[in-house]
């Protein structure tokens, strides 16, 4: 934390992200781009508020995919959701911000990130989450500036429930094909992986690697 009390998250430089070579969307070319966030030159701990607001930085967002079975969780962005400008839009991502706290042990820090915020989010302690499937680089939009997804799967035993937090309204658990429908709804990371992910890794898990 700051002197004034305030988190710091993990950031990389977005000039690391020009040298590797700035895409837009959704990319599946994850071993290209995840050395970005390991790489101790490039990262970087920063206040979340001057994050937000310094494009010279993008803050690395683990972006889970829920599923149980075959089904995928889907659900509303709260009113108290964290980032308001997503406020009433459906999601099918769950993940936030990873800190400084969540480097201790240093190697396990992201990882940690990750499972912190689902359980935060979603009240899950349990569930296989895999590799890398894509990352996501948005900068059209004023929130996609400066954030920077990586897209997990995880995968959930059957009679495992998804808790109703502050951020997450309407929970439920239906097929990607449904899911698939009336894309404006949704927010727009949520919209790229419902496009361009491969249907078979909406479908089963990709075998794990390390990040």
């Amino acid at each position: 934390a700051d002197s004034n009390g305030e988190q710091k998250v993990l950031c990389f430089r977005r000039g690391a992200l020009e040298d590797a070579g700035v895409f837009q969307g959704l990319s599946l070319e994850v071993e290209r781009y995840l050395p970005l966030i390991g790489d101790e030159e490039n990262r970087a701990f920063l206040p979340r508020s001057d994050a937000e607001r310094d494009f010279r930085y993008k803050q690395v967002i683990p972006y889970v995919l829920i599923f149980q079975g075959a089904r995928i969780l889907r659900y509303k962005r709260g009113k108290k959701s964290g980032e308001s400008r997503l406020r009433g839009l459906y999601s099918i991502g769950v993940g936030g911000h990873v800190d400084e706290r969540d480097y201790a042990p240093l190697e396990e820090g992201y990882m940690n990130g990750l499972r912190r915020e689902v359980r935060e989010e979603t009240g899950l302690e349990r569930g296989t989450i895999s590799s890398p499937l894509a990352v996501i680089n948005d900068d059209s939009t004023e929130v996609g500036r400066v954030h920077f997804g990586v897209v997990h799967r995880m995968q959930l035993p059957e009679n495992v429930q998804v808790s109703r937090y502050n951020e997450i309204e309407s929970p439920e658990f239906i097929e990607p094909s449904e899911a698939s429908k009336n894309l404006d709804d949704y927010e727009t990371w949520s919209r790229l992986c419902l496009e361009c992910l491969p249907p078979k890794w909406l479908a089963q898990p990709k075998p794990k690697n390390r990040l």
